[in-house]
């Protein structure tokens, strides 16, 4: 239904009167309030486009508001004209605005709002920039880990968080991201797998600001190798320095320390054929330690002080 004519609405406070004029429009109904892209970058713009639940006989103002107008902005308004069904407008987003989702809404005034999410992010930094996600190995049988590397152009001197994601999580899982450490180019992370009947290709991407690098692992059935031999070949604690080397038979594996109650403490570096190594200050004395890789293989020590 639609209103017609001037509406006036009166308010008498003693001797002072206030009068509403509104002037002729339609209530129209909204259907749906939908945003493409509906993720911008660097300042990028963006096409939101209101639908109508049906055509009205007179022209629909259509009131826009966005959540965080710092972030994104939205007109006031747009007017889809009489026996139309559509309308579409621009927004735009400030390159200088921090990460953030924004929510965008239309409304009437006769009709229940309706809204649609903007993620709003920064420009790709400049410098060395994701050039690769790679694994190893690149066919694992069903229940057995992989490897994962992230890789930049060079060292990135503040670092990088990578996101990460599997395109079959059922099958083949990873964490949600990687962390390259500053002054550093590449990033390791375990991919976990569950067994299966029949060979299956799972494609994990990964993300940083606008950038996405893919990589592809089969997952096969059969019966998982044989677990990696671990060995610690160093583990002291000396006022408050924690030490710990070892070894694996595979020169790719991920080590990962583990204090005496099971909790991680931090992953070893590789440093090539089968060799790892780390320190690290200020912690108190675990006493006992483990050193677990992801290809299945362990070792324990008492901590020499």
């Amino acid at each position: 239904m639609r209103r017609l004519g001037v509406l006036l609405s009166m308010v008498i406070l003693g001797a002072l009167t206030v009068a509403f004029p509104t002037s002729a429009m339609a209530s129209g109904s909204i259907g749906a309030l939908s945003i493409n892209p509906d993720s911008v970058r660097a300042g990028q713009s963006t096409t939101g486009t209101v639908d109508l639940g049906f055509p009205d006989s007179a022209p629909t103002v259509v009131r826009l508001f966005s959540g965080d107008p710092a972030a994104a902005q939205v007109p006031v308004s747009i007017t889809i004209a009489a026996g139309q069904t559509t309308g579409s407008f621009t927004i735009t987003s400030n390159a200088a605005a921090a990460p953030e989702i924004v929510q965008i809404m239309a409304a009437t005034p006769d009709n229940i709002s309706r809204t649609h999410l903007l993620s709003v992010n920064p420009a790709t930094p400049a410098g060395p920039s994701l050039t690769s996600v790679s694994f190893v190995p690149t066919s694992v049988v069903g229940g057995q880990n992989a490897t994962g590397t992230v890789r930049f152009t060079a060292a990135v001197p503040q670092g990088a968080v990578v996101q990460l994601s599997s395109g079959r999580p059922d099958i083949a899982r990873v964490p949600q991201e990687t962390v390259v450490s500053a002054n550093t180019a590449t990033s390791t992370f375990n991919l976990a797998t569950s067994p299966v009947t029949s060979a299956t290709a799972v494609t994990v991407t990964a993300s940083w600001f606008g950038l996405t690098r893919t990589a592809t692992v089969v997952v096969t059935p059969g019966a998982p190798p044989a677990a990696d031999v671990v060995r610690i070949t160093k583990a002291t604690w000396k006022k408050g320095l924690l030490t710990i080397e070892a070894t694996s038979t595979n020169p790719n594996a991920i080590l990962t320390v583990f204090s005496a109650s099971g909790a991680p403490l931090f992953d070893l570096t590789n440093k090539g054929g089968g060799r790892y190594v780390d320190q690290r200050g200020f912690v108190f004395n675990p006493v006992q330690i483990s050193v677990r890789s992801n290809f299945g293989g362990s070792a324990s020590a008492t901590l020499k002080t």
